[in-house]
């Protein structure tokens, strides 16, 4: 069974959702990856660095989650369940650290659709791209994720 993608999505911008990065969930990312380095892990090497403070490892922001954009809530927008998709790829652009105690503002958009066929038959793949910018609305990182739809 052929299924279409929603493909007026491309362009729908997500309510903007803030985050507050905790320390403690910093160094337990950290832990997670098997990651050592102490500027992710050390108060005292953070706070010598330039940054004035531990920062958080480069993919750290794949942990923020929008309750409002849910996946459950995206697929149903798709057109699609959640039997059909896989994640595609994962892609950051980071700008300056993120630091515990600060909260960032994030905004998600749909910024590309497009199809494709592969061996296993036809696809859809819908990029999200989500700025995550600080208190002073300067951007410091950006994320990228590739959702792939069996059609």
């Amino acid at each position: 069974m052929t299924i279409q993608i929603n493909k007026a999505l491309l362009g729908r911008e997500y309510p903007p959702y803030a985050v507050t990065v905790e320390r403690g969930k910093i160094k337990e990312f950290a832990r997670a990856l098997g990651d050592d380095d102490p500027l992710y892990l050390d108060d005292r090497v953070g706070a010598a660095s330039a940054w004035g403070d531990v920062i958080a490892p480069p993919t750290f922001s794949i942990t923020f989650r929008d309750e409002a954009a849910d996946t459950a809530a995206f697929l149903k927008e798709l057109g699609t369940d959640i039997s059909r998709i896989l994640h595609g790829e994962q892609e950051f652009e980071i700008f300056r650290p993120l630091q515990p105690g600060q909260t960032y503002l994030c905004r998600a958009k749909i910024v590309e659709i497009y199809e494709k066929t592969g061996r296993s038959g036809p696809m859809a793949f819908v990029v999200r791209e989500t700025t995550i910018a600080d208190g002073s609305n300067e951007i410091v990182a950006t994320m990228r994720g590739v959702t792939v739809v069996r059609l």
